[in-house]
């Protein structure tokens, strides 16, 4: 038995949820509380649960953060994040964070239950729609990307400095003051750079770079 607690602030959303879960023989929602502090009262009291099921957005604390307070009290127990926030931003951040999966509240039943499923026997889950904008960029981003092995460009000792400032993540004007160069001047350099190797944007520049040993 999978015991469920389950944290949500609209009410009938956490009656809709408390509802559906509570049709499957193999789980138990143990409580149903519509905030961070109210689950945390209960672990802190003792209240026993397999994994909390929350959303990201609450009235009285971040559901990211939660998750940290949750691991204080008990870190054996497992956070699913489900929610309607679905920039991959908040995904990567509740995984940091220390959570096991992050759901859109688009997902249907079948994957919802998959997923704690999944949890509970130590994996972890990505909704399957985030999952495929995930790859989708990433191909983009492949397909964008300048080969490796293309031949070495002869480069300036000025442009390779500001090369090796532009894959530090730099600004034109923060490479100017660096380097003690005008700003137009670092634009035209940068876009020269582009220009030779082929990339498509200055993170396409900084890939080629790393790829082909200008940076490391």
């Amino acid at each position: 038995m999978i015991k469920i607690i389950l944290v949500e602030d609209h009410q009938i959303v956490r009656k809709s949820l408390q509802a559906l879960l509570k049709q499957h023989v193999d789980l138990e929602v143990v409580e149903a509380v519509g905030g961070a502090n109210a689950v945390l009262e209960l672990l802190k009291n003792g209240t026993k649960a397999d994994l909390v099921l929350t959303d990201v957005s609450m009235p009285d604390m971040d559901g990211i953060q939660m998750i940290s307070e949750i691991h204080l009290i008990n870190p054996q127990i497992h956070v699913v994040m489900l929610s309607i926030l679905e920039d991959e931003k908040y995904a990567a951040k509740s995984f940091v964070a220390g959570a096991r999966a992050y759901l859109s509240k688009d997902v249907d039943e079948t994957e919802l239950l998959f997923a704690l499923r999944q949890v509970v026997n130590g994996k972890r889950y990505l909704s399957s729609e985030l999952s495929i904008g995930v790859l989708e960029r990433f191909n983009h981003q492949l397909t964008n990307m300048p080969e490796k092995g293309m031949p070495r460009l002869a480069l300036s000792e000025r442009e390779q400095l500001v090369l090796a400032l532009i894959a530090n993540g730099m600004t034109n004007q923060e490479i100017a003051e660096q380097v003690f160069l005008s700003r137009r001047t670092v634009e035209g350099i940068r876009q020269a750079l582009i220009d030779r190797t082929g990339a498509k944007n200055s993170a396409a520049l900084i890939r080629y770079a790393v790829l082909n040993g200008y940076v490391s």
